[in-house]
């Protein structure tokens, strides 16, 4: 009778502990909840800065879970949001300066500097890093193969987009056939640039043809046709995708990148040079 009875008292005490261990975990679960309900409000009024610094808890966390890899895709998403926000309404000064800085420190890698502008996806690279099986990861690959810049700058980024094809070509991802229009327009831009040598736009950032003109044609031809084939790629995407560079800045309205390099148009460099 006594050992029944003491089996009750542990089996209950078992009960309310679990009981009590279950209750913390649930409260515990419910605050980190509440940091990304709370930015998502503020994201409603478009408080972008104010919504990323809802989220400083989880971003500085050296502890893993699902709401943090959510805070981190979601910082990233309202870093870009905040960026464009900056650019179009001008909210340059000091203000702006001392919210960057505290965005840093959080691992934003915002870079502050006039001349070189820009978030740079420190909040897209560590949700890679910390959660490498995250279901972003493809998307997270393609958009860090130059941290914001859409063309490639040099060999080894084109390398590293062709690795990006091997990769997920199979998978049929709209990212797949944005790696198609970089390809294109950086071979674009070694055509335009090496056809177009003695242009005022090129030679000012040096001289890229060669006392073999012969070679150069050559080389320019062959540019053209890799960059032919990859906008015809690109050209058979099935989500709509359109080549979203501003031509009509440069003079050309009603006309893509390929059309241009169809007929031999004077113009790419403006790719590999300033951009896009």
């Amino acid at each position: 009778m006594k050992n029944k009875m003491i089996w009750k008292i542990v089996i209950l005490i078992l009960l309310i502990g679990a009981g009590v261990f279950l209750s913390v975990r649930a409260e515990q679960k419910h605050t980190l909840d509440a940091h990304i309900a709370a930015a998502e409000k503020l994201i409603t009024a478009g408080n972008y800065y104010e919504a990323i610094l809802t989220l400083k808890p989880l971003l500085i966390s050296n502890k893993k879970s699902q709401n943090q890899e959510d805070a981190l895709w979601l910082a990233h998403t309202l870093m870009l949001k905040w960026e464009q926000a900056i650019i179009e309404e001008e909210l340059w000064g000091e203000a702006t300066d001392e919210k960057i800085e505290i965005l840093n420190q959080f691992g934003a890698n915002f870079d502050n500097i006039e001349i070189n502008f820009g978030y740079r996806y420190g909040f897209l690279q560590r949700l890679i890093d910390t959660y490498p099986n995250t279901l972003k990861k493809p998307f997270a690959e393609y958009a860090l193969i130059q941290s914001g810049y859409p063309v490639p700058q040099d060999d080894k980024t084109l390398d590293t987009l062709h690795a990006y094809i091997v990769k997920y070509e199979k998978t049929g991802r709209a990212e797949v056939y944005k790696v198609y229009l970089d390809i294109a327009h950086y071979h674009h831009g070694l055509w335009a640039m090496t056809t177009f040598s003695d242009h005022p736009e090129v030679t000012m950032f040096g001289n890229f043809g060669s006392e073999d003109p012969e070679k150069d044609r050559k080389l320019a031809d062959r540019d053209r046709d890799i960059a032919l084939e990859y906008y015809a790629k690109f050209y058979l995407n099935p989500y709509v995708l359109t080549d979203g560079f501003d031509y009509a800045f440069y003079g050309f309205k009603n006309e893509t990148g390929y059309q241009l390099l169809k007929r031999r148009a004077t113009f790419g460099w403006q790719f590999l040079l300033f951009g896009c």
